[in-house]
């Protein structure tokens, strides 16, 4: 056995301690991940298949991209998942109770679909309101004061400021759904 194996075979053997728990790298292979499962190619060995996508089935399920590196927790030889991940293509969230992300400092997510169904259901929608208070004006002509004046005074138009239409895609986060 060369100096190279004896170190390899002597950092595994410390790391895996007294647990009967043995961790190996591999490569999701590509168009493998299926539900919750996904099959890997160790950096050496045999292909592992049908190794689960995290310890439990589930409440958070994080899925791996195609070809991404990682770590895999051997359970017994015939039972293993995914502990560590180089790159996630999705992660799948399902709580009974709140959930904060980045410190919960913007408040709750935009229902988008009860957002979007009241403003169409208005007797007049949003957006024909902010057309017509774009394009409302005040026209006012004056003909003199209280003392007599000839002739007319420039009709002076008054307009407002212009408001931005609703589209659904200026204030929903495709990436976020719940």
């Amino acid at each position: 056995m060369s100096e190279k194996e004896t170190i390899k075979n002597a950092i595994r053997e410390i790391a895996k301690g007294n647990s009967s728990f043995n961790t190996i790298i591999g490569k999701v292979i590509k168009g493998s991940v299926s539900g919750i499962f996904c099959d890997v190619k160790p950096l050496d060995g045999a292909e592992l298949k049908k190794v689960r996508l995290n310890g439990h089935t589930e409440g958070l399920i994080i899925t791996p991209a195609d070809d991404s590196f990682v770590f895999v927790t051997l359970l017994s030889e015939n039972d293993a998942f995914v502990s560590k991940f180089s790159t996630i293509k999705k992660v799948s969230l399902d709580v009974e109770g709140d959930i904060i992300i980045n410190g919960g400092n913007n408040d709750g997510l935009i229902k988008i679909k009860e957002l979007t169904d009241k403003l169409n259901a208005l007797k007049t929608s949003v957006n024909d309101l902010i057309s017509a208070y774009n394009s409302h004006t005040h026209s006012v002509s004056t003909t003199g004061t209280a003392a007599a004046q000839t002739g007319t005074a420039a009709a002076i138009v008054s307009k407002v400021l212009q408001a931005a239409a609703f589209n659904k895609t200026d204030y929903e986060n495709t990436k976020i759904k719940h």
